[in-house]
Parts: C-alpha cells; structure tokens; sequence
C-alpha cells in the first residue's frame, strides 16, 4: 500500500480515478465520484495495484452487504413488497452479481448494467 501511494504520488503510476485531480473543485470532484464509471474504474485499479486490499475493502464488503440484502428478502413475506438495498457504487456490481447468482435471476444484473 505503502508503495503504491507513493507511485501515484510522483506520477510514476496512474492514480486511483476516485482522487481528487489537480485543479478540480470539489462540487466537479464530487460529481465525478458519483458516476458508476469512475467507480467501476477506481474498483479495477484497486485490483490491478493492491488486490489483497480490495479483498478486504471492496469483495468482503460486497458479500456482506448482499448477506444482508438477502436477509432482508428473505423476511419480506408480502409478495407485492419491494426490498430496496443502498449500496456504495463500488459494491453495486459484486452485490449485484451475488444477490442475482443467489436468487437465480438475471434481472437485477440487467437492471444495474442499464442505468451504469
């Protein structure tokens, strides 16, 4: 981890895409935060520069928080009922993926690919 800071602070490795770039306001830096693809990005380059840390940070979370949004379903006896479970953009793919592979569906994948 230690390194990899480094690295992207002396420019000789691209810098996770979530940063705060150079000259960037914060009401720009936040946008861009809350864009499905600046988080799928900054997801693949926490793979390829430190994947022990998403391992813990980002894949464990995403079990996590699709355990939960499982459980909930699974309390929810009213058929007409709709479980709405909120996520950070970095975990929406894997709990996503998850929760459809658990639930032998591939609407809730369609639906989270639709509006990325």
């Amino acid at each position: 981890l230690g390194s990899t800071v480094l690295s992207e602070s002396i420019g000789s490795s691209s810098p996770d895409p979530v940063r705060r770039r150079r000259g960037e306001s914060i009401v720009e830096w936040e946008k861009r935060r809350r864009d499905l693809k600046t988080a799928r990005a900054s997801r693949q380059h926490g793979e390829s520069t430190t994947p022990e840390l998403t391992s813990v940070l980002v894949r464990r979370r995403d079990a996590e928080f699709a355990r939960l949004c499982l459980d909930m379903i699974d309390l929810d006896t009213d058929t007409r009922a709709m479980t709405v479970c909120v996520v950070g953009l970095v975990h929406l793919d894997g709990v996503v993926d998850i929760v459809s592979e658990r639930l032998n569906i591939n609407q809730a994948k369609n639906t989270a690919s639709e509006r990325g």
